[in-house]
This record gives structure tokens, sequence and C-alpha cells, in this order.
């Protein structure tokens, strides 16, 4: 019984190795050809395997990039939480925020990149159902977020919410279309600049920008 249990662990263990392994490579693929020039054989090509093989991990294309892109997604709305929730004022929260979108571009630039690009957000059904709860919990944390700082009189009121949202958003997003490692601007500094630019954009005018 314990070494039958024992070899299940093992099977287990290894199954999620090849896995990570399969979503590795599809990971680079997507990221460098884009996900519709990425077919399953490239995939099991790069991998090594017969490209029936990765039916024995994953159903589908989709199901790889939604694999590579959900973990990414649910540590930045944890850390969206924990932003708002805090008892930070308001442009505080907001660079944090910016801060919080943006790095990630430094920790897991090809996960990243592949979450941010508009084109897999609704580009096919499975993806969008998936996602959409994600997306759309993140998008009530930022207005959450702009609302309060309306309330306390930091952002300017004249100025709607959604509006905010889609411009801060979109501008960071757009970053997935250009940004190089290693020839850009840093991340940290892109960080620093963006923050400046969206404070610029709402702040009332007692509202140092840092």
């Amino acid at each position: 019984m314990q070494r039958s249990r024992m070899s299940s662990e093992r099977v287990a263990r290894k199954r999620e190795r090849r896995r990570a392994e399969i979503l590795a490579h599809a990971r680079d693929l997507f990221e460098q050809h884009g996900y519709a020039n990425t077919s399953l054989d490239d995939i099991a090509r790069a991998v090594g395997i017969r490209r029936e093989g990765l039916y024995y991990y994953f159903d589908s294309r989709l199901a790889m990039l939604i694999g590579i892109i959900k973990p990414l997604l649910l540590s930045l709305i944890q850390f969206m939480r924990e932003i708002v929730a805090s008892n930070d004022p308001a442009p505080e929260k907001l660079r944090r925020a910016v801060e919080n979108h943006l790095t990630r571009f430094q920790t897991r630039f090809a996960e990243t990149k592949i979450a941010y690009l508009v084109e897999y957000h609704g580009a096919d059904p499975v993806v969008a159902a998936e996602l959409r709860q994600i997306w759309d919990e993140y998008r009530g944390l930022w207005l959450k977020l702009i609302e309060d700082g309306q309330r306390e009189g930091a952002f300017n009121r004249g100025i709607e919410p959604e509006l905010v949202y889609n411009s801060v958003i979109g501008s960071c997003n757009w970053v997935a279309h250009w940004y190089v490692p290693g020839k850009s601007k840093s991340i940290p500094d892109l960080v620093k600049l963006y923050q400046h630019m969206i404070l610029a954009a709402i702040a009332t005018a007692h509202i140092p920008l840092l």
C-alpha cells in the first residue's frame, strides 16, 4: 500500500514537471511568434515529443494559453486587492497599482506580454470565459481605487473613473507591443514615468508628483 502510494506520487510529480516543461516551451513560442502562428506541432517539436503526447497533459493549445496567462493574472489581482484594502492615501495606492501592473514585465516578461496583448482577451470564447471573471474583478478594484481617491479629493472628480481606468490600463498594456528587455528603458524607470504621467492627469493640484 505504502509502495503503491509512493509510486503514484512519483508519477504525479513527473507529470507536473512535464506539464511545466511544455508550458515553458509554449510560452516562449507564443511570445516569439504569436499564439496564432504557433501550432501544436511546433510545441511538440520544441519539447521533443510527438504531437499526440501533448494530449496526455493538455486538452488543447487553448488550455496551454490559459495555463500561461491565468497564474499571472491571479497574482496580479491578489496584489491589487491588498493595495486597495490598505490604509495608504489614494495617490500612493495608485502608484503601487501602476507598479504592480508594470513590474511583471521585469519579473515574468513572456507571460506578461502574452497576458496583456489585447488579441488574447477575446479572440476565443473559451479564453474569454475563463479569464473574464478575473479581469472584471481587476477592473472593479481599479474603479474603487479611483472613486475613493475622488471622494478623498485626491483625484479630479470631473473625470469619469471608467475613462481613467481604460486610459491607464490601455497605456500600460501597450508596453507589451514595444518593450524589449535590455534595449528599452528599464522597468523601474518606466514605472516612475507612468506614475508621474497618470497622477499629472488626474490628481488635484495639491497632490505632489514624486
